[in-house]
């Protein structure tokens, strides 16, 4: 057990550090041997939106669901954390964040397992996201024309590949990682592995069934990452790949799980100015995806551009109520955002509040028959540190 504990309170804003999430707030109670830490925030989003969901492509508006959208979402975060450090400067650390949501729902960020040394190795196990190759900055209100890897694919409407489909958090999903820390250089090699059929939110692919009997098999995507930080800057590259063969089948049999994707980042961050450059590139099964992406932060205001390139090369060419019809070609998915935060609202210390914009819009460039479609949104964002 922790012995002596002296509770200290630490206020912490602004960015984290490589690798790691946004600072909370935090009580932390210090033992002889290790300490305790209680944090948290409040999240809630007034949003307005155009939206765009169901099964049908998104260019043929007469099978999509569609329309306005005034809604309010959000959720409270607690964070619970602790470490205890042996005399030799080895160390055992955990975190659980839940998550109680507006909508009445209960789910979880981050719960996880972390054994160390003071040689900068650690080990880690559970759920959480490993190293961010694909920043999006003062990401408020980031909504695309299409689907991106940090959420699921959607056939016939466009990928926003962003390097993270192995990135963590995935589903029911194991994860284990390694990571090494010396000096400016971070190096990590983590780990997905079970089910991840899920990244599929249709039951097609280029308008083939996906085979449900074969859904059962486990994927284990592997995901390393080197970063290198010479004072403000942050140089960092990665790639993920599944190694298992046929974890995800079509009803021809083809192996659609199969997929390998890389991502370059450069980062920059010193006084008021924060800013990304962004680069991923994704081999799909008859499909390529590339992404460029780069944004700013300066004091307050941030503001982003993000632009998507889809190649698909062979689609099934029936169209019915059985199959989504997904076209051939090539797809640009480009994405604008920006937001503004307002500090210490009132005066109060660490109650902010956000504005948030996006506007996105794909286009087919072989098939002019295609209408474009876009979509764009506004977010009001009240956060709340505790």
């Amino acid at each position: 057990m922790f012995h002596n504990f002296h509770p200290r309170l630490l206020l912490v804003a602004g960015l984290a550090t490589i690798g790691s999430s946004p600072s909370l707030a935090q009580l932390v109670y210090e033992g002889e041997s290790g300490e305790l830490t209680f944090g948290g925030d409040v999240e809630l989003d007034i949003n307005a939106q155009n939206t765009h969901a169901g099964e049908g492509p998104i260019f043929f508006e007469d099978d999509v669901d569609h329309g306005d959208e005034f809604n309010q979402t959000g959720r409270i975060l607690l964070d619970i954390s602790g470490e205890r450090r042996s005399p030799a400067n080895h160390y055992a650390g955990f975190k659980v964040q839940p998550l109680i949501q507006t909508d009445g729902n209960f789910a979880v960020d981050d719960a996880w397992l972390a054994i160390g040394n003071r040689h900068g190795f650690e080990f880690k196990v559970g759920r959480f996201e490993a190293f961010d190759l694909f920043p999006l900055g003062q990401d408020v209100f980031v909504g695309f024309s299409g689907d991106t890897s940090d959420g699921l694919y959607r056939d016939g409407q466009g990928y926003i590949y962003q390097a993270k489909e192995g990135r963590g958090r995935g589903g029911d999903s194991g994860q284990v990682m390694v990571s090494q820390r010396s000096g400016n250089l971070y190096g990590e090699i983590s780990t997905l592995f079970g089910d991840r059929s899920d990244l599929f939110d249709s039951d097609t692919y280029h308008g083939y069934r996906i085979d449900p009997h074969q859904r059962s098999k486990d994927s284990f995507i592997v995901r390393p990452a080197i970063a290198w930080a010479p004072g403000p800057w942050t140089l960092a590259a990665g790639l993920e790949t599944n190694l298992v063969d046929a974890a995800i089948v079509d009803e021809r049999g083809a192996d659609i799980g199969d997929r390998t994707g890389y991502g370059v980042r450069i980062s920059y961050a010193a006084g008021d100015w924060q800013w990304n450059a962004n680069l991923a590139y994704l081999d799909a099964f008859e499909e390529t995806n590339q992404t460029l992406g780069v944004n700013a932060l300066w004091r307050q205001f941030g503001v982003g551009y993000i632009h998507a390139r889809n190649d698909i090369d062979d689609v099934n060419p029936v169209e019915g109520d059985d199959v989504v019809f997904s076209v051939p070609g090539r797809y640009d998915i480009d994405t604008l955002y920006t937001s503004y935060q307002f500090a210490d609202v009132l005066s109060i210390d660490d109650l902010r509040l956000y504005l948030g914009a996006y506007y996105s819009r794909i286009d087919h460039q072989q098939i002019d028959s295609l209408d474009d479609a876009d979509r764009y949104g506004a977010r009001v964002r009240f956060k709340y540190l505790f």
